[in-house]
């Protein structure tokens, strides 16, 4: 039986290979995850949608979105561009912020 051997920087890079696979395959899971949220939601957001996306009560979304810079649709009372929306979320997180720093 013929005999195999490696050397250190061969196994060093096999275990890259292996640990980058499984990376790159998390973190594509992860977008599809994320993809799949946040393009659930129809392209102009009403209360409830913030509500649930903001896992706040209805009371605490007037809050928010009287905020000055929350963006809204400026002739529809309530209704509020879904992508803004998100970026406005990742721009005004202190968590987000926090991890990619």
């Amino acid at each position: 039986m013929p005999q195999t051997t490696m050397t250190f920087d061969q196994i060093e890079a096999e275990y890259l290979k292996v640990r980058l696979e499984k990376l790159i395959q998390s973190a594509y899971e992860q977008g599809v995850e994320d993809g799949m949220k946040r393009f659930s939601y129809p392209p102009v957001l009403r209360n409830s949608h913030l509500s649930e996306i903001l896992q706040i009560a209805p009371p605490t979304v007037i809050k928010v979105t009287s905020n000055p810079s929350f963006p809204r649709l400026q002739n529809i009372k309530g209704r509020y561009p879904r992508d803004l929306v998100f970026a406005w979320i990742e721009s005004n997180s202190t968590y987000l912020r926090g991890l990619s720093g």
